[in-house]
């Protein structure tokens, strides 16, 4: 769950346990802060543009082997070991009705054209809402007095990363 009065003063928490916090950054940047102080810069900067629905985590800690991007979301999709996923997608076999007063899924696209994020153009994003995947997540409560984020097992290792993102797209947007 993640709690604040405005995205730049948000909590998050896992099970009831504070474990991170969402402060303002430099530039329109947002800082994630771990409780034991490790630290990620969350931008809407993408591929050298700033783009909606967009953000990238860069995590800021020297002496970490993962320093650089740890995860870049644009327009909605991210690849995570070699996978496509897509926040707020609809998934297969799931109702339309369900969509509109349901949580927003996150799904993992297995049929998805493409290799890369850098291959989406103008005419790719305007179809990409065509695409329906395997539910892997949810997210819920979309803004700023808190939000909820589920993932399972597959995306665990970036669980934290995904919700800040989640919250910070939806709650800013």
């Amino acid at each position: 769950m993640i709690k604040g009065p405005k995205p730049w003063e948000a909590k998050i928490f896992l099970q009831g346990e504070h474990i991170a916090e969402i402060k303002k950054g430099e530039n329109l940047t947002f800082k994630l802060i771990s409780t034991n102080g490790h630290e990620w810069t969350l931008t809407n900067k993408v591929h050298g543009e700033f783009r909606p629905f967009s953000i990238s985590i860069i995590d800021q800690s020297k002496e970490s082997k993962n320093a650089g991007e740890v995860l870049t979301i644009r327009e909605h999709l991210f690849k995570q070991k070699g996978r496509f996923y897509m926040l707020t997608n609809h998934p297969e076999g799931r109702h339309w009705n369900d969509y509109l007063s349901g949580p927003r899924y996150i799904c993992r696209l297995d049929n998805f054209p493409y290799s890369d994020l850098t291959e989406l153009d103008n005419h790719i994003r305007h179809r990409l809402r065509r695409f329906r995947g395997v539910p892997v997540g949810e997210a819920s409560g979309l803004g700023v007095h808190s939000h909820y984020v589920k993932v399972d097992k597959e995306l665990e290792d970036i669980g934290l990363f995904i919700a800040a993102s989640s919250y910070l797209i939806y709650a800013t947007a």
